[in-house]
């Protein structure tokens, strides 16, 4: 058996068993969990509002 098989193996066994138990199992095989790096956020600063005499306020819908 490879480490492979073993790991696939215990994958599926991992897979039948509730969230909690899941859990559980993996903590007493020593994992931990990880902490998620906070996500930038995108912010697109909107353009410069055009001298349009079409454009009555400041935002403009693109």
């Amino acid at each position: 058996m490879t480490s492979g098989d073993a790991i696939q193996r215990m994958a599926e066994a991992l897979a039948e068993l509730p969230e909690a138990d899941r859990i559980e199992a993996l903590r007493g095989l020593g994992a931990t969990e990880r902490e998620q790096a906070p996500r930038r956020e995108r912010r697109t600063p909107l353009p410069a509002p055009r001298r349009d005499p079409g454009i009555v306020s400041a935002v403009e819908w693109v």
